[in-house]
Protein backbone atom coordinates (compact mmCIF):
# COMPACT_ATOMS: atom_id res chain seq x y z
CA UNK A 1 0.00 0.00 0.00
CA UNK A 2 1.14 3.39 -0.82
CA UNK A 3 0.77 6.13 1.40
CA UNK A 4 0.00 9.62 0.03
CA UNK A 5 -0.26 12.97 1.60
CA UNK A 6 -2.76 15.57 0.26
CA UNK A 7 -3.56 18.86 0.45
CA UNK A 8 -6.68 20.54 -1.12
CA UNK A 9 -6.10 21.17 -4.71
CA UNK A 10 -3.73 17.94 -5.26
CA UNK A 11 -4.44 15.24 -6.32
CA UNK A 12 -3.03 11.89 -7.99
CA UNK A 13 -2.70 9.50 -11.00
CA UNK A 14 -3.24 5.91 -11.69
CA UNK A 15 -1.06 4.89 -14.90
CA UNK A 16 -0.45 1.97 -16.53
CA UNK A 17 3.20 0.73 -15.99
CA UNK A 18 5.73 -0.64 -18.76
CA UNK A 19 4.17 -3.75 -18.52
CA UNK A 20 0.89 -2.98 -19.83
CA UNK A 21 -0.06 -3.35 -23.36
CA UNK A 22 -2.96 -2.64 -25.91
CA UNK A 23 -3.94 -5.79 -24.89
CA UNK A 24 -4.22 -6.11 -21.61
CA UNK A 25 -7.59 -5.90 -20.50
CA UNK A 26 -9.12 -3.98 -17.60
CA UNK A 27 -10.65 -7.05 -16.08
CA UNK A 28 -6.69 -8.59 -15.89
CA UNK A 29 -6.33 -5.43 -14.14
CA UNK A 30 -8.82 -4.65 -12.03
CA UNK A 31 -10.80 -8.34 -11.45
CA UNK A 32 -8.23 -10.03 -8.69
CA UNK A 33 -7.43 -7.06 -7.48
CA UNK A 34 -9.34 -3.68 -7.18
CA UNK A 35 -8.28 -0.43 -6.14
CA UNK A 36 -8.81 0.17 -3.02
CA UNK A 37 -8.10 3.90 -1.26
CA UNK A 38 -8.59 4.31 2.81
CA UNK A 39 -8.15 7.28 4.38
CA UNK A 40 -5.58 6.80 7.12
CA UNK A 41 -5.79 10.46 8.79
CA UNK A 42 -7.45 13.99 8.37
CA UNK A 43 -5.08 16.89 9.97
CA UNK A 44 -6.41 20.18 9.09
CA UNK A 45 -6.62 20.52 5.59
CA UNK A 46 -4.47 17.62 4.74
CA UNK A 47 -5.88 14.13 3.80
CA UNK A 48 -3.66 10.99 4.16
CA UNK A 49 -4.60 8.50 2.26
CA UNK A 50 -3.49 4.73 1.51
CA UNK A 51 -4.20 3.29 -1.91
CA UNK A 52 -3.83 -0.41 -3.04
CA UNK A 53 -3.95 -1.24 -6.80
CA UNK A 54 -2.73 -3.90 -9.41
CA UNK A 55 1.33 -4.25 -9.21
CA UNK A 56 1.05 -3.43 -13.00
CA UNK A 57 -0.80 0.52 -12.00
CA UNK A 58 1.51 2.67 -11.07
CA UNK A 59 0.42 5.49 -8.54
CA UNK A 60 1.62 9.09 -8.94
CA UNK A 61 1.41 12.64 -7.21
CA UNK A 62 -0.18 14.38 -9.95
CA UNK A 63 2.56 16.85 -9.74
CA UNK A 64 4.74 14.52 -11.18
CA UNK A 65 2.73 13.19 -14.36
CA UNK A 66 3.56 15.35 -17.41
CA UNK A 67 0.80 17.03 -19.26
CA UNK A 68 0.93 16.69 -22.88
CA UNK A 69 -0.01 20.63 -24.21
Amino acid sequence: MLILSRKPGQGFHIIPGPQVTSETTVGALLGPVPIEIIVTRVRGMQVRLGISTHPQLIVLRRELVRCGG
